[in-house]
């Protein structure tokens, strides 16, 4: 069998993949990473890692199996395109699942306990937030709500219910199917998402952005929403309306959003200075932002492609991959 990988993949790795893998296990990992030499090796490629791929490859890669996306994010796919193929399997990868929970969490009690804002007054020598009437927020039995109950919204759920003794109310696809890491208070489906977003006094977004996710927070949901409510986004960020999210937080000071994902990004990672958002978000006290970078973390690389070896090993087998993505819902 031969998987291709349609992305860099640093020497480290390839090592380790050669070492988890059975030697019959094919692995092309080229030396360039551009559409002439993917479509070179395209038709006995039964296996592909990657984010994107093209039309061309496609009609090429008659013996391809399955597409094996490296994280959790699909957006960048072509749906409309795979959809032609419905004898492949799509999957992602839920590997860094804990590391972007961890982080969800840092950035909650960040916020919740306005770190960043204090931290930022005592780099200038000012002692007023000691002073003002800028408080911090409990969290210990407060409630959490996790609009989108998925790997990492689970491992969120379960370190404040079992950290902070947290009440736990969250929405998922499909509220029928639990399994043993489930521990809510109460569990919805998406037609209960006033109901959890009245209740809450901490929200974390952890959706897949889709047709039906982009834009699904907007001036409606906030109105919903307690006034002391902190906010944390480490989906994606078009998922939350940036205009209507900065006119909440500009008016109500005392709602806070801790956010990882964003509107706007460098074009170019060798030059991400002077960057902004199309809101002026950096001018807010009540924004705790951080540049999507959940999954830096140190010693992450092996950890990370354990869910790509498990469907590699998989596929070999003739067996059905996990974590497979409805094409028709998109995650």
């Amino acid at each position: 069998m031969k998987v291709l990988f349609g992305l860099r993949v640093s020497p480290e790795l390839k090592k380790f993949y050669h070492k988890k893998l059975p030697d019959e296990i094919d692995l092309i990992f080229p030396a360039e990473i551009n559409e002439e030499t993917l479509l070179s090796v395209a038709p006995d490629v039964e296996v592909l890692v990657a984010y994107k791929l093209s039309s061309t490859f496609m009609e090429k890669a008659e013996k391809l199996r399955h597409i094996q996306v490296p994280w959790t994010g699909s957006e960048t796919l072509d749906f409309e395109l795979l959809r032609q193929y419905p004898h492949i399997t799509v999957s992602n990868s839920h590997s860094n699942s804990l590391a972007i929970a961890e982080h969800a969490v840092s950035l909650l009690l960040t916020a919740a306990k306005r770190i960043t804002y204090r931290d930022s007054r005592m780099r200038k020598g000012d002692w007023s937030p000691r002073y003002n009437d800028e408080n911090s927020y409990w969290i210990t039995g407060k409630t959490l709500g996790i609009i989108g109950y998925g790997a990492i919204g689970k491992k969120v759920g379960k370190i404040l219910k079992n950290g902070f003794k947290m009440n736990v109310y969250a929405i998922k696809r499909d509220p029928n199917r639990i399994d043993s890491e489930d521990q809510c208070d109460f569990l919805g489906g998406p037609d209960d998402i006033s109901y959890v977003l009245n209740e809450s006094d901490f929200i974390l977004i952890a959706l897949p952005l889709t047709r039906e996710t982009e834009g699904l927070i907007g001036k409606n949901e906030f109105q919903q929403m307690k006034e002391r409510v902190v906010i944390c986004n480490i989906s994606r960020g078009s998922i939350i309306d940036e205009q209507a999210l900065y006119k909440y937080l500009k008016d109500n000071k005392n709602a806070i959003a801790a956010l990882d994902v964003w509107y706007n990004y460098p074009q170019d990672r060798k030059k991400p200075i002077s960057v902004f958002q199309n809101q002026s978000f950096e001018e807010l006290d009540n924004v705790v932002m951080s540049p999507h970078s959940a999954f830096k973390v140190v010693e992450r690389e092996v950890v990370f492609i354990e869910d790509i070896i498990t469907n590699i090993s998989i596929i070999s087998r003739g067996e059905e991959p996990i974590n497979q993505i409805n094409l028709d819902l998109e995650y």
